[in-house]
């Protein structure tokens, strides 16, 4: 398959500083990222994406940026394939949102015991 530019539609809180500094953070670690529009007033991120899978990319920013990113847009000529795309993303993401929070309540808990403030 040939490599071909795909751009994509992240929807981020930047108006929380540690979550605009974690998606900065993840979008510098994507050789495949070349351009990077933050527009503030709608809290999204554009991105421009070289290569010949996206939907790979998208699940391992979906992956790499935790609870930070709360979907990821595909936009293609095919308008149905992204709304899918953004679906499943949206979905994905709140599943590791609550596991983000199980784990962060299970180290509370863990550290309240080693300090014996149960």
């Amino acid at each position: 398959m040939a490599e071909k530019v795909t751009t994509m539609v992240l929807k981020v809180d930047l108006k929380c500083e540690k979550c605009y500094k974690k998606v900065k953070k993840v979008l510098c670690k994507f050789p495949q990222i070349r351009d990077q529009e933050y527009d503030e007033k709608k809290d999204t991120v554009t991105i421009k994406v070289v290569c010949c899978n996206p939907e790979k990319i998208r699940d391992k920013l979906c992956c790499k940026g935790g609870g930070s990113i709360k979907s990821i847009e595909i936009k293609e000529p095919g308008e149905a394939q992204a709304q899918a795309c953004t679906r499943a993303g949206e979905a994905q993401a709140k599943t590791r949102a609550r596991k983000a929070q199980a784990c962060t309540r299970a180290g509370e808990a863990q550290a309240k015991t080693r300090t014996g403030k149960a």
